[in-house]
């Protein structure tokens, strides 16, 4: 790991830059004003959304979940075990506020920034740990417009579902981790769009709560999903995209439960589908056009890649669509590199090195932040099945 840490006359700079910006961060202020009388969340279909999703929760607790592949990596074992506990009661019923704000909240995975960054709160000048965030946020911002994803980013500006801490520049409203599926939803259209049909079949693996899947329903709406995840993340995922489109037919565990094996015909049926990893072998009949996955096959340990990466669902997509690190073991438990996955079943349409795998800023003492360079950089590729 190596660091950079920020100079006297780069503090200097930084609070200049920051007070020469507060006439484009004054938009955030007005965008404020304006959003005070809108509300963003529909009570009645919340309610509605939030008893199938208690539903949901109690089938849950009755399934007997055997089979396991094998160990969780030492990350994923400690969140899924904790943070079900944020948004769910003792009883495992959703606590509605945590779930409104879950993205401000950071549940399950981190987002930038973690507080309000607009106006001249004198905490934003002096911390480094924010100084760092806003400059992270605005090389987001350069590095989309270097790509020319910038139309991506003024057409779908960051959803305010889950009510994250949202960064404002140039008029564009936008978070770290929403500026990494805009810049993946860019590849698609690049590479993917010409190789599809219009309702083409798409799932992705480890999906969190849905950002992608939500990004490419929007551009394209007559397109199936399919979420695989743990059920815990998925119970976000329901909320999010529940929230985002009201009328989507969703498929969760009450409707995927006494189904031995779907098929094409039923997963037509509906927008999204949300399959926790348990009833991943419910999909083995079905094929799919695009299979993408978004680091977290490198987090895995080798029994749950090959499990995922040996099923028929995989090995009837069309299309590949992965972003990993080239050497897991640098960070996770396991000793999975670039070498490890089945690329040779794919005819190469790109590989490149994600953006986004080679720095960030981490506060030091208070007053300062460093560059922080990862221990290990990600690919990203795109192939299609020979």
């Amino acid at each position: 790991m190596f660091v950079n840490s920020t100079s006297q006359k780069e503090v200097e700079q930084d609070i200049d830059s920051f007070i020469k910006d507060q006439h484009t961060q004054g938009d955030r202020n007005r965008l404020s004003a304006k959003l005070k009388g809108v509300k963003i969340c529909d009570t009645d279909r919340e309610k509605r959304l939030l008893k199938v999703i208690q539903q949901d929760l109690h089938i849950l607790e009755r399934i007997d979940v055997s089979g396991i592949p094998g160990e969780l990596d030492i990350k994923w074992k400690k969140l899924t075990t904790s943070e079900p506990n944020r948004f769910l009661n003792e009883d495992r019923s959703p606590k509605a506020d945590v779930l409104r704000n879950f993205r401000k909240l950071s549940i399950f995975i981190p987002d930038v920034p973690t507080c309000d960054l607009s106006g001249t709160n004198p905490i934003n000048i002096v911390s480094g740990g924010r100084r760092g965030a806003r400059k992270l946020l605005c090389e987001n911002l350069e590095m989309l417009k270097d790509r020319k994803c910038l139309d991506l980013l003024k057409k779908y500006p960051v959803s305010r579902i889950g009510n994250p801490n949202v960064f404002i520049k140039e008029g564009y409203e936008y978070t770290h981790r929403w500026t990494k599926h805009i810049y993946s939803l860019s590849l698609f259209k690049k590479y993917l769009e010409s190789e599809l049909t219009n309702d083409f079949v798409l799932l992705d693996l480890g999906s969190s709560y849905g950002i992608f899947s939500y990004l490419i329903k929007k551009e394209y709406p007559k397109t199936t999903h399919i979420l695989v995840d743990f059920p815990e993340q998925l119970t976000l995922a329901h909320y999010f995209l529940g929230m985002s489109f009201p009328e989507a037919k969703i498929a969760t565990v009450s409707d995927l439960k006494d189904i031995a094996a779907l098929t094409n015909n039923t997963i037509s049926e509906y927008d999204f589908l949300l399959v926790p990893w348990f009833y991943y072998d419910k999909l083995r009949s079905i094929k799919i056009d695009v299979y993408a996955n978004f680091a977290s096959l490198g987090e895995m340990r080798r029994e749950w890649f090959d499990f995922y990466l040996s099923h028929p669902v995989f090995k009837s997509a069309k299309c590949l669509f992965m972003m990993n690190s080239f050497m897991s073991g640098q960070v996770y438990d396991n000793d999975l590199t670039f070498l490890d996955y089945p690329f040779r079943d794919f005819d190469q349409l790109y590989l490149g090195i994600w953006p986004y795998s080679h720095y960030t800023y981490d506060k030091k003492q208070f007053f300062f932040y460093e560059k922080v360079c990862f221990a290990s950089q990600y690919f990203e590729y795109i192939g299609k099945r020979k």
